[in-house]
């Protein structure tokens, strides 16, 4: 019985042993000895690491550029938007449902999913269960209270408007129309 426990654990180290040399291992009372292949360790790897770039796929070149077109599309559907004024009256809408303190109103006015206070929320009944007390909070009411509408638009970014300082929400264009994508 010993032995065929020997022969086991020999095998099992035979399978498993992933070091360059021969190396010993006492199994029960028996010393084996065991060839293995080669195993660079990370300090290895890093004194010969080839810091060449890989290169994208086609697919995922392709993928890329169309991301970059989409991005770019956006960005310039709300620089439109901003010059029409219909980011000015999008603003106004937000800044008339937090002043009231209706968040049905403030649901319909965002594109989902949308990041609120760093978590991510899906849908329109995921917004509605935060509950008031979460987005209707003195300091964001009272910056977004302070907007001047008719300045919105002055600054577009990649993000979107962004309307107040610490305490904002952040709408863009999403496939062509203005929707709350942030609320910080």
């Amino acid at each position: 019985m010993k032995k065929w426990n020997v022969m086991l654990a020999a095998g099992i180290m035979i399978l498993t042993c992933t070091s360059c040399g021969t190396q010993t291992a006492n199994v029960g009372e028996k010393e084996v000895q065991v060839e293995s292949s080669v195993i660079e360790t990370a300090e290895e790897n890093d004194e010969t690491a080839d810091n060449s770039t890989v290169e994208p796929t086609e697919t995922e070149s392709a993928a890329m550029q169309g991301e970059a077109e989409e991005k770019n599309s956006a960005a310039a559907d709300l620089d439109e938007k901003a010059e029409t004024g219909e980011a000015a009256e999008f603003a106004e809408k937000i800044k008339a449902a937090v002043a009231d303190r209706n968040l049905a109103a403030l649901a319909d006015l965002c594109s989902y999913p949308l990041a609120v206070n760093g978590e991510v929320i899906e849908t329109k009944e995921a917004f509605l269960e935060l509950g008031e007390e979460t987005i209707f909070t003195e300091e964001r009411c009272a910056a977004i209270g302070s907007i001047d509408s008719a300045a919105v638009g002055e600054e577009v970014s990649m993000a979107g408007i962004v309307l107040g300082d610490t305490s904002n929400i952040i709408f863009k264009s999403v496939d062509g129309e203005l929707g709350i994508v942030g609320i910080n």
